[in-house]
């Protein structure tokens, strides 16, 4: 970018990252944010990917109440 490297998160690894860091010092704003990203790019999520991650930072449950909507978008 701009004539230098740079790294990009994907929608997946930000979701990931934000149910970690919720297990860490839980806030309902990353909940809420990991929410976000998933209600706007829902279709794209590569939910294997999600899932096998998932598994390994012991969020699993969370996701999948991020999946199956229990856990809703922050509103403004």
């Amino acid at each position: 970018m701009f004539g230098e490297t740079c790294w990009i998160a994907t929608a997946e690894d930000v979701v990931l990252h934000k149910l970690y860091w919720n297990t860490i010092t839980p806030s309902e704003r990353q909940l809420g944010d990991a929410a976000g990203v998933v209600s706007v790019q829902r279709a794209r999520l590569d939910l294997d990917y999600l899932r096998h991650w998932a598994r390994d930072l012991g969020v699993s449950e969370v996701l999948e109440d991020l999946l199956t909507g229990k856990i809703k978008p922050k509103t403004t």
